[in-house]
């Protein structure tokens, strides 16, 4: 299993645990361009997205 990094700080945060089959999202604040990029645009494997809070 491998866990990305995908923006911290005022950019957004966001995070993703990846596994072979499988993409878990956490967060997700981070810009979608950079998201997309960091799990190789494989949609089909996001299977969740796990969000601990909202702003505004």
């Amino acid at each position: 299993m491998l866990m990305k990094c995908m923006g911290s700080g005022s950019s957004g945060n966001g995070y993703a645990l990846i596994s072979d089959d499988e993409i878990l999202l956490i967060e997700c604040g981070a810009p979608a361009k950079e998201m997309l990029k960091s799990i190789d645009y494989k949609t089909s494997k996001v299977v969740g997205c796990l969000i601990s809070h909202e702003h505004g």
